[in-house]
């Protein structure tokens, strides 16, 4: 599997002290089955931990993810911040999947090199 992570979602997850490590661990629970929610269309939304808090006071991250394929990080919110996406959120993130899920590989790599992502080492 691949995942990237965009370039705007490297700097959320940076101002929020969240590791690569914490996003390899999000996806290790995706895989395993363990999604905390599904928002259709491929869209996903997991818990990340907040430096010992643990995942129920954490961060919520909005993923792009084809089981075994793909994941693309898309955004990352403190739940403490807003409880949940706004509707124009959702409509927008769901539009977003319905493009990222026509794209093969090669096209995804790409448009992911020419838009600064970088690809997360599993």
């Amino acid at each position: 599997m691949k995942a990237y992570l965009p370039k705007s979602f490297q700097r959320e997850a940076k101002g929020e002290g969240i590791s690569d490590e914490d996003c390899r661990k999000a996806l290790q629970r995706l895989e395993s089955g363990l999604i905390d929610a599904d928002l259709g269309s491929g869209l996903v939304k997991q818990r990340i931990p907040r430096g010992g808090q643990g995942a129920a006071r954490g961060l919520r991250t909005v993923i792009f993810y084809k089981r075994g394929e793909v994941a693309v990080f898309l955004h990352i919110f403190a739940k403490s911040d807003k409880a949940n996406l706004t509707r124009s959120e959702l409509a927008e993130y769901l539009k977003l999947a319905h493009f990222l899920e026509k794209l093969t590989e090669p096209k995804l790599k790409e448009l992911g090199g020419a838009r600064g992502w970088r690809e997360l080492e599993i």
